[in-house]
C-alpha cells in the first residue's frame, strides 16, 4: 500500500487544498448547511453527497486496489476529514492573538495541506490494513 496510498493521499490533499468554498462548506455541511432545510432539500443534498462517496470510493479502489470494500469507508472518512482539518487549520482571531501571545502555542497551529495529508495517508493505510486483516489487535 505504502506508496499508493501515499499519492492517493496526495493528490486528494492537491485537489481540494485551494479549493477555499468547497472546504467551508464541507465543514459546515452537517452542523450548519443540513439544518432548517425542508426534508425534500435534505433527501436531495443527501443522496447527491452519497453519490459523490460512491464516486471518491471508485476512484480509491482503482488507485489504492487493495482497499477492497474499505473504500467506501474511507471516502466517507475523506469528506468528513476535509471539514474537520479545515475548520481547525483556519483558528480565530482570539487563538490567533493567542499564538501570538504564547509563541509555545503556535506550534500547535495546524497548517490545512500538511495536516489533511498526514491524515488522509494515516487513514488510507489503516483502511488497507482492516481490508487485509492486518491492523492491530488491541486488548479491551
Amino acid at each position: 500500500m505504502g506508496l499508493r496510498g501515499d499519492q492517493f493521499a496526495a493528490v486528494l490533499t492537491a485537489s481540494v487544498a485551494d479549493r477555499r468554498v468547497l472546504c467551508d462548506l464541507l465543514s459546515s455541511q452537517a452542523g450548519v448547511l443540513e439544518h432548517n432545510v425542508s426534508a425534500q432539500v435534505a433527501a436531495r443534498y443527501k443522496r447527491a453527497a452519497v453519490d459523490h462517496v460512491i464516486g471518491l470510493a471508485a476512484l480509491a479502489r482503482h488507485h489504492v486496489p487493495e482497499l477492497e470494500d474499505r473504500a467506501g469507508q474511507l471516502a466517507a472518512a475523506v469528506i468528513m476529514s476535509i471539514g474537520a482539518v479545515w475548520t481547525h487549520a483556519r483558528p480565530s482571531e482570539a487563538m490567533l492573538a493567542a499564538y501570538r501571545a504564547d509563541p509555545s502555542l503556535a506550534a500547535y497551529r495546524m497548517d490545512f495541506a500538511a495536516g489533511l495529508q498526514d491524515m488522509l495517508t494515516t487513514l488510507t493505510a489503516g483502511a488497507v490494513a482492516r481490508a487485509l486483516g492486518t491492523e492491530p489487535v488491541t486488548e479491551r
